[in-house]
């Protein structure tokens, strides 16, 4: 069986944020989706049985989902699915804020937060049932994890070398685009101390159409 055909299934990747035994925990899934819309908006979340914030939910009952979006730092997915959080404090190394007592992280393309009401155990994973019980926008579209396969992998998985051999959390380089043809300004002198007078060189537009990103 070619298991790269499954990355073609249209789903996406989230962080899920959850509490045990009074401290935060965390880890990326794929395996989320929206079972009903009405009268109260269901989910199921699969989750590796063996993974710390499965045994979060178990505990509480409760846990957040961050909607990562197709500009998510790489380290993100890294941080959140390449360790344990019996060995390392996730939430740490990431900026995120407590939204009615979980975590979140600052940055997402929305959130949600959700009520387990029954599950099932699987071969390897727990099918979480559960309610919507808020749910909020952030900013950005909601990253493919097909696309993430394709364009993103390796680099989350440089990121997470970087940290491992360096321990400190790599910082994600600021891009200056230009918003009308696209173009990268990937130059040595940083983009502020360029002159004023500075034009696209794709479609000679000003500096000031380019946005940081």
């Amino acid at each position: 069986m070619d298991n790269k055909a499954l990355y073609k299934i249209s789903y996406g990747l989230y962080v899920v944020g959850s509490r045990i035994d009074g401290k935060n925990a965390g880890c990326v899934v794929d395996a989320f989706i929206q079972a009903t819309s009405s009268p109260v908006p269901t989910v199921i979340l699969c989750s590796i049985q063996a993974n710390e914030t499965n045994a979060a939910i178990k505990q509480t009952g409760e846990f957040t989902v961050s909607i990562q979006p197709t500009d998510v730092d790489p380290f993100i997915i890294a941080n959140f699915g390449f360790q344990s959080g019996r060995d390392a404090d996730k939430w740490a190394n990431v900026p995120h804020k407590i939204a009615d007592g979980l975590p979140v992280l600052e940055k997402a393309a929305a959130f949600l937060r959700c009520k387990v009401t029954d599950f099932k155990e699987l071969s390897t994973h727990t099918a979480f049932f559960c309610e919507v019980v808020d749910a909020w926008q952030g900013e950005g579209e909601p990253l493919i994890y097909g696309d993430y396969q394709k364009g993103m992998k390796t680099a989350a998985q440089e990121a997470f070398k970087s940290y491992k051999e360096s321990g400190k959390v790599p910082v994600k380089a600021e891009k200056w685009v230009c918003s009308v043809c696209g173009y990268v300004y990937d130059g040595e002198i940083p983009f502020e101390q360029l002159p004023e007078d500075y034009k696209c060189p794709i479609c000679g537009q000003p500096k000031s159409v380019f946005e940081k990103q």
